[in-house]
């Protein structure tokens, strides 16, 4: 592009399809080809840095990636140290979570959380129930955002935007004690259950249950709720959806990108296009139906059982944030009429 010419709105939204797409689609490729044990991360960060991230150069993707990769380091730590312990385990993680939560005075610092608690949860689950070496698994995280930095840096520079103006700037507030009391209730519980019950397809159920722990006020909760239990659910039947198309040939290298680079590409074009609430939704859509793709699409698997047990497993959870919001609904008291003197 011309330095001369300036670039019309029209531009700039296609210009973002376009390195959202390729960005997103690159990482998940190269998880795939590379053989790596752990190729989700390939999928997760792309998609988090490309519709949550606002600020992509180096120092605002390494202010964005480092928190979550000192997290699961110390998460492995922990879990070495402690290994035959998993009370004190627990309790660790519990003085995790809430120090987190204490310090996410603002919407931009509870939105910080969920990288950081979620890949501390998946080191926990998984160090308990696997025989996966922790450090390799460090070492692919580390290498997952090493590559996703460098793509999306690429494709920054490809395909420019025009710069919106400064975020709103919040005034931080101090977090109530019973904010606290409910995100450890949520979170700690889930962990919990994990830890205790051998079920490891159930460990990215947190997802929707720690966004939904770290809001302020009951709204918000039961807003993020409601919304991820369409686009978690959603997702999972776009999943489906993608794994019939694949038909056996996801061995395929380019049938599979091609097909891929599509469902992104369209996805990410209603997102870009849509105002408000409507853009959160697609961009939840987004990694709700990449996830299940990356994790359980192999080259002699199309892993549709455990897309549908992953659809299950959210709708369970879910559903249960759904009923402990109604139960613990304030009743709201009906005063008589007044009475008027005869």
């Amino acid at each position: 592009m011309n330095k001369g010419k300036r670039m019309t709105p029209e531009q700039s939204r296609r210009n973002e399809i376009l390195r959202i797409t390729l960005t997103v689609t690159l990482c998940m490729l190269i998880g795939k080809l590379f053989n790596f044990g752990s190729p989700v991360y390939f999928a997760l960060y792309p998609t988090i840095i490309m519709t949550k991230g606002k600020d992509h150069s180096w120092s605002g993707l390494a202010k964005t990636l480092f928190p979550t990769l000192l997290a699961a380091s110390c998460a492995v730590v922990v879990c070495e140290i402690f290994a035959d312990h998993p009370f004190v385990i627990w309790t660790i993680s519990l003085i995790f979570f809430d120090q987190l939560r204490r310090r996410a005075t603002t919407p931009a610092k509870q939105g910080a959380m969920l990288m950081p608690t979620f890949n501390w949860i998946l080191i926990i689950v998984f160090s308990q129930h696997t025989s996966m070496d922790m450090p390799v698994r460090i070492h692919e995280i580390f290498l997952a955002m090493v590559t996703t930095a460098i793509v999306t840096r690429a494709t920054v520079t490809l395909f420019p935007t025009i710069k919106n103006g400064k975020p709103p700037v919040f005034t931080p507030k101090p977090v109530s004690y019973q904010n606290r009391l409910v995100s450890l209730a949520l979170i700690g519980s889930g962990l919990a259950f994990l830890m205790l019950v051998d079920m490891i397809s159930a460990t990215f159920c947190m997802v929707p249950v720690v966004a939904a722990a770290t809001q302020a006020n009951r709204d918000s909760f039961i807003m993020v709720v409601k919304r991820r239990l369409l686009t978690q659910v959603g997702g999972c039947a776009i999943a489906v959806f993608f794994t019939l198309m694949m038909a056996g040939h996801q061995n395929v290298i380019g049938y599979y990108a091609l097909v891929l680079g599509g469902l992104i590409y369209l996805i990410t074009r209603w997102m870009v296009n849509a105002e408000g609430p409507a853009k959160d939704i697609h961009a939840d859509a987004l990694l709700a139906t990449l996830l299940p793709i990356q994790l359980y699409i192999t080259s002699s698997d199309m892993g549709l059982e455990s897309t549908f047990l992953r659809a299950w497993e959210l709708t369970v959870t879910l559903s249960i944030l759904l009923i402990v919001f109604y139960l613990t609904q304030p009743r709201q008291s009906v005063s008589a009429p007044s009475e008027r003197n005869a």
